[in-house]
């Protein structure tokens, strides 16, 4: 696959992203878990900005897809009927495949945009380390991976 084919389908892995976290934090449990889904919404919002704006640079154009919308809408949807260690270990489960999504985008394509690259790998093990330090109790600093690499 070409660098920007896959750019694309990094695109559409952000906007299902964004969907889950989206319905995620309208279905939270409190205020506390709410914040939470709001602040991984903002990164997977910030993320496909960025990507869309990778296509843009490379002359094509990042499109929403219904599918991805409605497959994070789904996926939201089911997460937030599961208890909540057992949100955050699928969670978990599915950040571990899009780390090694990132890396391997890394590897096919090192004349790619390099600082976009580690972003985007950084963007998932702070999802991963999020979910990580809920799971280990330490829910009170869990944000910060996620607040770390937020723009405002």
């Amino acid at each position: 696959m070409t660098y920007l084919s896959r750019l694309h389908e990094a695109h559409h892995i952000e906007v299902s992203g964004e969907a889950v976290y989206a319905v995620a934090a309208r279905r939270a449990r409190n205020e506390d878990w709410r914040v939470k889904w709001h602040a991984l919404e903002k990164l997977e919002i910030q993320t496909k900005t960025r990507v869309a704006t990778a296509i843009t640079l490379l002359g094509d154009t990042a499109k929403v897809r219904r599918v991805d919308v409605w497959l994070g809408h789904f996926v939201g949807g089911l997460l937030a009927v599961l208890p909540s260690r057992m949100q955050l270990r699928a969670m978990r489960a599915i950040v571990v495949h899009a780390i090694s999504f990132w890396e391997r985008l890394q590897r096919e394509h090192p004349e790619g945009d390099v600082h976009l690259l580690a972003y985007l790998v950084a963007h998932e093990r702070a999802q991963f380390d999020f979910a990580q330090d809920e799971l280990d109790g330490r829910g009170e600093r869990s944000l910060r991976h996620i607040t770390d690499l937020l723009d405002d």
